[in-house]
């Protein structure tokens, strides 16, 4: 008699597990659900490595990695890439586009294509061809997760219009056959719903579990030397509003320390430091090296503030909800938010509308920052608040049943029960 088995759920990601919490989450959450879930995602950057290593030590999930650290290969995969973009404008043929865009695409569906699954999950333009391809040679389905609106990464100048055309072809093809799409945000699931005609996807926040957030709220940040304000991302470099938190520091009367966590990008830091040096808080920056993902609540509780500094320069910046906000909320450190639409709604929605400041402003992000290092009952109250939103609200226990309704209609929809067949595992 044939045994029956979990559903497999396969997730396609073109970047590595440690720079991407969201896929490990899905992951997670899939596996502990009872599904069979497998990750299939690259190598390619060894400063990342680390953090892939203690994912994969306490993964119960799967885990297929596809190594894209060799130059010489991904040099050649670069040049026919860029002869393939060349193919795809002279001839807007859509299967081109589908392998033109990213040279991690072509290795992702080689690697989906040997993978029998019920379900696959793309993450990123680059994954969503390989999904469709491996659902349709197994029978399968696909779904789509939109971390961004990738039709907004790039401004609107003629030199990006190549990358836009390419994922708008990718997209617009794929889009419609999927199982389901979820968005990151509300904004996200608007501009794709807008942009391509399709049912508004659900809305699935970037949001961390319970099990990461400290143990209770408290009155201040323990972070020394104070008072503090505290930012993180995978790199600290331009285009994150920290030219303005630098020159906010030195206005604010409170005399805050900044503190950066991050990989810093090349001359950024020195950039920073001549900003400092001029505004005179050269010693009050501090730059912080990176820590693994599930360590960022625990760390960013021992801060006063954290700063979500996002600049709307292009749209996907202005729709975009990013990790940081959920991990301070979950953290109990009050989110200080430029005013972008996204987090202008956000905040609306949130009760944090006193936690806003006009995009690139320095005094006001200064005054906001002075109005609560400044009254320790407002930021202790503020502190409380956030806590209250991250445990109630804002967290990956509430987002994962979001999460685990579309997976169990779109499995449910395929087929019956099915019997017992091991992953393939072959390498790449």
């Amino acid at each position: 008699m044939d045994m029956i088995r979990k559903a497999r759920v396969c997730i396609l990601t073109p970047g590595q597990i440690g720079s991407n919490p969201r896929v490990v989450k899905e992951a997670q959450t899939l596996q502990e659900a009872g599904f069979d879930a497998m990750v299939i995602a690259t190598r390619m950057l060894d400063r990342i490595e680390p953090r892939d290593q203690s994912i994969m030590r306490n993964a119960p999930w799967r885990l297929r990695r596809i190594d894209l650290t060799s130059k010489w290969r991904w040099k050649a995969r670069r040049v026919l890439q860029f002869g393939l973009r060349g193919g795809y404008m002279a001839s807007k043929a859509a299967w081109l586009a589908d392998i033109a865009f990213s040279a991690a695409t072509l290795p992702l569906r080689r690697a989906a294509l040997q993978t029998p699954a019920e379900l696959y999950i793309a993450h990123y333009p680059a994954a969503l061809p390989a999904a469709a391809a491996a659902a349709r040679r197994h029978g399968g389905r696909y779904a789509y997760d939109a971390e961004d609106f990738h039709l907004g990464d790039w401004s609107d100048a003629p030199s990006f219009k190549k990358e836009r055309e390419l994922v708008r072809a990718i997209e617009a093809r794929h889009l419609p056959g999927c199982a389901y799409v979820t968005a990151a945000s509300p904004g996200i699931a608007d501009a794709y719903r807008d942009a391509y005609g399709i049912e508004r996807p659900r809305i699935i926040l970037n949001a961390f579990p319970l099990e990461q957030a400290p143990i209770g709220s408290t009155e201040k940040g323990t972070a020394e030397p104070g008072p503090s304000v505290y930012w993180f991302s995978q790199t600290i470099g331009p285009d994150r509003g920290l030219e303005c938190a630098v020159r906010a520091i030195g206005r604010a009367r409170m005399k805050p320390h900044l503190y950066l966590r991050g990989s810093p990008a090349g001359g950024f830091i020195q950039r920073l430091r001549a900003i400092a040096a001029e505004a005179g808080v050269m010693e009050r920056i501090h730059i912080l090296p990176p820590e693994a993902p599930e360590r960022m609540e625990r760390l960013a509780a021992g801060y006063d503030l954290g700063l979500a500094a996002e600049i709307d320069l292009v749209t996907s910046r202005k729709v975009a909800l990013t990790n940081k906000l959920f991990s301070y909320l979950l953290a109990g450190v009050p989110p200080i938010m430029s005013d972008t639409p996204a987090q202008r709604a956000f905040a609306a929605e949130a009760g944090l509308s006193d936690q806003l400041y006009p995009i690139d402003d320095s005094a006001a992000l200064a005054a906001v920052l002075d109005s609560f290092l400044g009254d320790p009952i407002r930021l202790a109250a503020a502190r409380e608040r956030a806590y209250r939103l991250g445990q109630e609200r804002f967290n990956w226990r509430l987002e994962s049943v979001k999460l685990l309704s579309a997976v169990s209609q779109a499995v449910g929809a395929a087929g019956p029960a099915l019997c017992e067949e091991s992953w393939n595992l072959h390498s790449v």
